[in-house]
């Protein structure tokens, strides 16, 4: 099974506080947020990653074009139509990965634990993880029936669900997911929460993995000033 790493946000909240560099090479100890997607991923016994880079990232594509710890494809997403879009251009044509590189971790058995999960039922799988009631606006949250996936809401506004879980950006992606995103007509930014909805309602459904271990968000300035102090204490 192969990983698809979507790389290709403009990072426009970094460069307008005078980053000069894509938000994926900034350094979290002493390598880049890219280098720590692409270690989780070689940990996970992935075969390969597949990276979706933006044509405006040259010194990502130089990164990539290096030697790691497992074999990089590039592909381009010449426009940022999100996430979902991403996973469209890059899909392998078979059960595939979703890692997003904002969110740094040190640990895989959540990929252990979704690989089984959608071995076992043939479903799609993803992580969710509890936040504060009052941050659901921020996130895709999922609805469940112990692992089951009975419904997913995009930023929910206040009281349009009483679940807390939210969606932690790590996926197995499968056909039904894919056939929900092609399916898609809307205009804007093609959210992969989309092709998971419409994955819900096939016979194999979606499965939830809790993930519970350390976070280092690297997605927003501010964050990534906070995740830089934490992980000075690694050891």
């Amino acid at each position: 099974m192969k990983v698809i790493i979507p790389a290709a946000g403009l990072g426009k909240r970094f460069s307008s506080q005078g980053f000069e560099i894509p938000k994926e090479l900034l350094p979290l100890g002493g390598k880049p947020v890219i280098a720590h997607a692409l270690a989780e991923a070689a940990r996970a016994g992935f075969a390969g990653a597949i990276v979706v880079i933006s044509p405006a990232k040259p010194q990502l594509r130089e990164f990539l074009a290096g030697k790691h710890l497992l074999q990089v494809e590039i592909v381009i997403q010449p426009k940022a139509k999100g996430i979902g879009d991403a996973v469209l251009r890059a899909w392998p044509g078979e059960p595939a990965g979703v890692l997003l590189p904002d969110d740094v971790v040190l640990e895989t058995d959540h990929w252990r634990d979704l690989i089984e999960l959608h071995q076992q039922h043939g479903a799609a799988t993803l992580c969710v993880r509890p936040v504060p009631i009052e941050t659901m606006g921020r996130f895709g949250i999922a609805e469940c029936d112990h692992d089951r996936v009975l419904r997913l809401i995009e930023k929910p506004t206040p009281g349009a669900s009483t679940s807390n879980l939210a969606i932690f950006g790590r996926y197995v992606v499968t056909e039904a997911v894919i056939n929900g995103l092609q399916a898609r007509h809307e205009p804007g930014e093609a959210e992969l929460t989309y092709g998971f909805a419409a994955a819900i309602k096939t016979p194999s459904g979606v499965r939830a993995v809790r993930f519970d271990g350390e976070i280092y968000d690297c997605g927003t300035p501010s964050e990534y000033a906070s995740s830089l102090s934490r992980f000075a204490g690694q050891p």
